[in-house]
């Protein structure tokens, strides 16, 4: 488990729960409130508020100054820059809460994308598995389950304990079918899954095959529209947005 996996258990768990009753793009909305939530009430705990306010109030009137200005350029030019500086040190201020603010929606980003992204495919649908390099020797158990393709390999995604295994031509296991968990990719081990870990494992490091995509269904949240709509990002990131921007109006954050 990387480190921001952290918290997957216990978001799981409570998704599995709200699954009894709501939808996968209901799941989704109010996972991007709850993320827009977090947000605000970081920046808003991290940042100097009332700092941030008196600069705020100081630059509205420095701008109603430069508004209704009526002399010589020249005499213009402080009034600028002082508006100029005093944007800068708003900006200095509340950049570094900003981007901190952004560190725990990074975890549940992470669990969203690995629980929605991808589908497990019905028993009995042809699944593509495609190895890297592409001509890596690959062998099935048992062999009549799979069907060689001109870039790697078809199968019939099998029943639960219908176990299908997939090994490289070393005797190296790669991975075993069905997958408990919607995984499109298993690859080597890298130095960032300490941070995102793969739940399916990795491929051993003395394997010829580097990685081994597989051609899962991706998740469909709304069946209508483009299909830059369909997924998850869409409706997470848009709730996440409009959840931001309301939170900070309520919660009266500068």
């Amino acid at each position: 488990m990387g480190l921001l996996d952290l918290p997957a258990p216990i978001l799981g768990a409570v998704d599995g729960a709200l699954g009894t009753f709501l939808p996968g793009f209901l799941r989704l909305l109010l996972w991007g409130v709850l993320a827009g939530w977090l947000t605000m009430i970081t920046y808003r705990r991290l940042s100097n508020q009332e700092k941030i306010g008196r600069l705020k109030v100081e630059q509205k009137v420095q701008q109603k100054l430069i508004a209704d200005f009526d002399g010589e350029f020249n005499e213009l030019l402080p009034l600028i820059r002082k508006t100029l500086g005093t944007g800068f040190r708003q900006l200095g201020l509340a950049l570094g809460p900003a981007l901190l603010a952004t560190v725990p929606v990074l975890f549940l980003v992470v669990w969203v994308a690995g629980r929605f992204a991808f589908d497990q495919p019905e028993i009995g649908a042809t699944v593509s598995f495609t190895p890297e390099p592409a001509r890596t020797e690959l062998q099935w158990q048992p062999p009549e389950a799979a069907t060689e393709s001109e870039d790697g390999w078809s199968v019939e995604w099998p029943a639960p304990g219908q176990n299908v295994r997939l090994s490289d031509g070393r005797n190296n296991a790669l991975l075993e079918l069905p997958l408990e968990h919607a995984v499109p990719v298993i690859h080597k081990k890298h130095w960032w899954n300490a941070l995102m870990a793969n739940p399916i494992g990795y491929l051993p490091d003395e394997s010829p095959v580097e990685v081994v995509h597989i051609g899962l269904p991706k998740n469909i949240v709304i069946a209508a529209g483009p299909g830059w709509m369909r997924g998850w990002m869409f409706t997470f990131f848009l709730s996440f947005l409009l959840a931001s921007v309301g939170f900070k109006f309520v919660l009266k954050i500068d």
